[in-house]
Order: C-alpha cells, then sequence, then structure tokens
C-alpha cells in the first residue's frame, strides 16, 4: 500500500513542485518554513534502460501530481512556485517541467506563482539546511544523474547569481555511475546500489582533469574492460566512486584558490553517495568549509522552490 503522508494544519503555506527527469516532487511548507507534506517518488525506468524518453517522463508526472494534491487536500492561502527548465539561462528547456508549470499555473492564476530552474532548485535545497551561507559568496557543486556542474554563486538581494566556472566534456559524474551500474544488472539509477556493494580496495580508474573541466569517457571505458574481465562488481563499484570524488576534489581545490572563497556547497543526487563525500572532506576539508545537503534533500525534489517561495514571504 502506497504510504500517504498528510500534511499538518499550518495558517499559511508554500507549494514547491517540480517535475524532472527522475521525480515527480511537491514539498508544502508552513509559515515558520517547516516540512508538513513532501512527496518524490522516482520515476519508473524498465530495467536495463538508462533513463526515460522526455514524453514518458511527461506522462509519469501527470499522473503522478492529482494523486499528491488528493493526498494535500483543499489548499488555502498558499503561495507556489515551481521549477520550468533545467538552467537559469537563455533558451534552457526541457518538456517535463511544462507539466509543473502547468498545475501551478492554473493554480496561482490571477496570484502569480515563483519560477525558478532546476538548478536553482537543487542550490535553494542546499541553503535550506545551511543557511549561514545565505549571502555569502560561495563555490557550488551539482552533481545529479544528468548535470555535473561548478559553479561560482554570488547575490543580488535574494537572487542567485550563477555563473558556471567547471563541467565536465562529456558525459556527467551521473551518467558515468549510472552507466557502471546497469552493465553490473543493477535498474536505473543506478548510484545507490553501486554504494551498497562498494568494497574497499586497491583497484583504481585514472580520470582526465584539465582545468575545471572533468572527461568520464575514459573511465568508462575502463570499467567496461573491468566488468569483462570479470573483476569483482564490489571492488569496480568502489572504484568507480572513489574516481568521481577524486576528480570533483581536484576541480574544487582550482576553484577555492581562483575564487579566493571559503566554503563550497554540495548537491545534487550524486552527492548523497558517502563514498564520494568522505573522499571530498579527506581532501578539501582543510582548505574550505564542506556544507552538504542531507541525503533526503540531495537528490531530485522540491524543497529547494518551497523554500525560496517562503523567502520571498
Amino acid at each position: 500500500m502506497r504510504k500517504v503522508n498528510k500534511p499538518a494544519s499550518y495558517k499559511k503555506g508554500f507549494l514547491g513542485i517540480d517535475t524532472s527527469n527522475y521525480r515527480t516532487s511537491c514539498c508544502l511548507l508552513d509559515e515558520a518554513g517547516r516540512v508538513v507534506y513532501q512527496r518524490r517518488p522516482l520515476l519508473l525506468v524498465p530495467q536495463g534502460k538508462l533513463g526515460l524518453r522526455q514524453q514518458e517522463a511527461v506522462f509519469q508526472h501527470l499522473k503522478a501530481l492529482p494523486l499528491m494534491f488528493e493526498e494535500m487536500g483543499p489548499l488555502a492561502d498558499v503561495q507556489f512556485g515551481v521549477t520550468t527548465r533545467p538552467r537559469p539561462v537563455e533558451g534552457s528547456y526541457m518538456p517535463c517541467f511544462v507539466v509543473g508549470e502547468s498545475f501551478v499555473r492554473a493554480l496561482a492564476a490571477g496570484r502569480g506563482y515563483l519560477a525558478i530552474s532546476h538548478q536553482e532548485n537543487h542550490l535553494w535545497a542546499g541553503l535550506y539546511e545551511n543557511r549561514t551561507l545565505i549571502g555569502k559568496p560561495f563555490i557550488a557543486v551539482h552533481l545529479s544523474g544528468g548535470t555535473t556542474e561548478f559553479l561560482h554563486v554570488t547575490w543580488n538581494d535574494q537572487n542567485l547569481q550563477i555563473k558556471e566556472v567547471g563541467q565536465t566534456t562529456d558525459i556527467s559524474a551521473g551518467q558515468f555511475l549510472d552507466r557502471t551500474g546497469v552493465q553490473l544488472g543493477f535498474p536505473f539509477p543506478a548510484g545507490p546500489y553501486l554504494e551498497k556493494i562498494a568494497r574497499q580496495s586497491d583497484l583504481r580508474v585514472g580520470v582526465t582533469v584539465k582545468g575545471t573541466a572533468i572527461s568520464y569517457s575514459g573511465p568508462e571505458a575502463q570499467i567496461k574492460e573491468l566488468i569483462s574481465r570479470g573483476v569483482d562488481p564490489g571492488e569496480i563499484a568502489y572504484a568507480a566512486l572513489l574516481a568521481v570524488g577524486k576528480s570533483v576534489g581536484r576541480v574544487l581545490r582550482k576553484l577555492v584558490e581562483e575564487y579566493r572563497v571559503e566554503d563550497i556547497l554540495l548537491v545534487g543526487g550524486v552527492m548523497a553517495n558517502e563514498i564520494i563525500r568522505d573522499k571530498l572532506k579527506q581532501d578539501l576539508q582543510r582548505i574550505a568549509s564542506l556544507h552538504f545537503a542531507s541525503v533526503e534533500a540531495s537528490g531530485d525534489g522540491a524543497l529547494g522552490v518551497a523554500f525560496a517561495t517562503f523567502l520571498r514571504g
């Protein structure tokens, strides 16, 4: 039976919606900014597949969102926020976000709503749990299934000013891990399964880092070769996760020196992995303060856009 998370009472609510290519998400905060309702189920991906086509994601969002609104019941005195595109840049677009925006446009007709990007949503989710960073410049890492981005974040009042300062040149860290896991027979997204079976060993795969750019195509080829040789899956999983942590740490070290910041915010589903977190702590804790989101707030969800809506009152 599907668990129903009934919202607590509230005087004024702030509802965020995010319809990404991984989860359908709703989050309702009360007048004090406390979570009173949150649902973020994964979209269903067939075994052996590396994701969903956009029309498949859209269809699943259309089925899931009405059920969430039925769970929440009548919404009185609620302000709305929604993610409408992948990044806060001109031309950024993905059809799955149209579903959430369409619901909010209908529900908030005549009242207006906050529209932000999926990238900003991840940052605000991290800031919800790391509020000392609000108003301060910092470096952010957004590591998710389809994204590996290094960002220099400054502020204009309560608005994030985001400059991309590092990235991958081919596949993202999340894609590298998902492809590794699927090749080992795990469902998509495969990162959590890799963490479960990972077994510490001396096995390593090399990663190319040039300046603030990372390439994961080389490690992907190495992983395929290790699997074909029948190397222990636990050792392969550990080597893949360690490669991500090491490469991200090398880029962050360069950025801390270049931008002379004291703080790093780490968000996105891949950053929920404890092996990657531990490697980054080991490599960077002496040169910067690392601020992680909780496992719940790391992956796709609507907490960030709900929090940004709450701050705007």
